[in-house]
């Protein structure tokens, strides 16, 4: 066994690098500074005219500096303040709309939809077409970067009451949790499953407006007065803005890449069928260091009696990824030299010859194919100290543990309350050396443009392969799936 700790990976901004993404925006400015980018963002917004004046206040009010959330700890790097979203400061970039992007739901539309609905599934379906039929409108007749769609609080809340109602169905939700609260809940949020009806309602809202092809971000009203459990009003601004940025087009930061290798990732995630049915595969793709990624949904999967694990056959495996490095070489007119590929899973022999006969005629020199998994192993330092995030232990050549949650020295301090557990990191078939995959790995869980908490538990290429299956269960077999992560997020 061999232990050393990894140094925390940078990222790349316009004018230089940083560990944080917040740090980096605000001092050296995105890093498509100096490129074509998204100086404007033009929003559609539709949602009951209360709550979209509250949220259009919001966004006129974040044009201007929000200060850091104070605590008790003087840790100022740890919630920094948000220098505003306008044309001089960090982003360099602004909001704009006119009254003709704007509509307005009645309120008499909601109550009407609470009449009729008999579950609380209709109550959500209905209200989601509701809001589809105006995003209809404002992608037939505007130009919109994206549309934000506000709910209003009283009525979410509204719906959530039901799940505390035993009378009442609910529906089926099975993810990963996101840590809503960034670093303040008081459990590995990212490791425990998730069953709300706001998920489902976000899920199925997505993939239902998947087919106008635009953008949506969707915001609750309560955003404008944050209650003791959601983030402060900084890091909510912070991650907004940063979610709005990507999606109008624009490249928050980039991976550091010290050769001029052509890398490719890929994650490689299962997911049921809402009917429970039938066992599916989806593969989220990050381009490059830059992240320019796409979604391919792979084929349904057989369960073995012997092998409660999925996997996919040697002919499944081959398509999928063919498929994948096809998407690749058109959209940047280039093979990759390497391809990485992330599975929550281990690889069978199968998967292996399917994912290398792929690999191989596509004239990828070099395949690294790591599993990446829950553990109950843990480390200990001495003293109440909280294991540092990049504390990376070889148990053998082919298994590691990884901790990408911790004591970060950047923010001098152990960000959260629970005790942090590793991942796993076993490698099946590799060609790069095990330290600088385990780097790679750390420096992906940097890689969600949906969130600037840079220590993310899982890299970006399991986070989005995980969502994307969360969404593509609510789409039709006969409904085509976006090739973009932004229609993910």
């Amino acid at each position: 066994m061999e232990f050393r700790h990894i140094k925390e990976p940078l990222l790349e901004f316009g004018e230089g690098l940083s560990v944080c993404p917040k740090d980096g925006i605000a001092t050296k400015g995105t890093y498509d500074r100096n490129q074509v980018r998204p100086v404007q963002i033009k929003l559609g917004v539709v949602g009951k005219e209360e709550s979209v004046e509250k949220v259009l206040n919001w966004l006129i009010n974040s044009k201007d500096y929000i200060p850091g959330k104070e605590s008790k700890r003087e840790k100022p790097k740890l919630f920094p303040a948000f220098p505003g979203f306008n044309s001089q400061t960090a982003f360099k970039s602004e909001i704009i709309y006119d009254e003709t992007y704007i509509r307005n739901l009645n309120n008499s539309e909601f109550d009407k939809i609470k009449e009729n609905s008999d579950s609380v599934e209709s109550l959500i379906s209905a209200t989601i077409d509701l809001y589809l039929n105006e995003i209809k409108f404002l992608a037939k007749n505007k130009v919109a970067d994206v549309i934000i769609c506000v709910l209003p609080e009283k009525f979410v809340q509204g719906f959530l009451e039901s799940e505390k109602d035993p009378e009442k169905p609910s529906a089926n939700a099975d993810s990963t949790q996101e840590n809503d609260n960034e670093y303040q809940n008081g459990n590995d949020a990212e490791d425990e499953e998730e069953h709300s009806l706001e998920t489902d309602f976000r899920r199925l809202f997505k993939a239902k407006s998947m087919k106008y092809n635009i953008l949506i971000q969707i915001v609750r009203d309560r955003i404008v007065k944050p209650s003791s459990s959601m983030q402060d009003p900084a890091s909510i601004a912070w991650n907004l803005y940063t979610a709005l940025y990507y999606k109008a087009g624009g490249t928050p930061w980039a991976l550091r890449k010290d050769s001029a290798s052509i890398d490719c990732y890929a994650g490689i995630s299962f997911y049921r069928s809402r009917d429970k049915k039938t066992l599916q595969t989806s593969i989220a793709q990050i381009f490059n260091e830059v992240g320019k990624g796409v979604i391919l949904r792979g084929e349904p999967v057989e369960i073995k009696s012997n092998d409660r694990i999925p996997h996919l056959s040697e002919d499944q495996a081959y398509r999928l990824m063919n498929r994948a490095l096809t998407e690749y070489r058109d959209s940047l007119r280039i093979n990759p030299q390497r391809l990485v590929i992330h599975k929550t899973s281990n690889f069978n022999e199968d998967e292996i010859r399917g994912f290398e006969k792929a690999a191989n005629e596509h004239a990828v020199y070099s395949t690294d194919m790591v599993t990446i998994m829950r553990t109950d192993l843990r480390l200990f330092r001495e003293g109440m100290f909280a294991p540092r995030r990049g504390s990376h232990l070889a148990l053998d050549s082919h298994n590691h543990l990884l901790y990408t949650r911790g004591s970060v020295d950047f923010f001098e301090t152990y960000p959260a309350k629970y005790i942090p557990s590793p991942i796993l990191v076993r490698l099946f078939k590799y060609d790069s050396s095990p330290n600088k995959i385990c780097e790679e790995i750390l420096a992906l869980t940097k890689m969600n443009w949906n969130n600037t908490q840079f220590d993310r538990k899982y890299p970006i290429t399991i986070e989005c392969a995980r969502k994307v299956g969360d969404i593509l269960k609510y789409l039709n077999e006969d409904e085509k799936e976006q090739l973009k992560y932004s229609f993910y997020m």
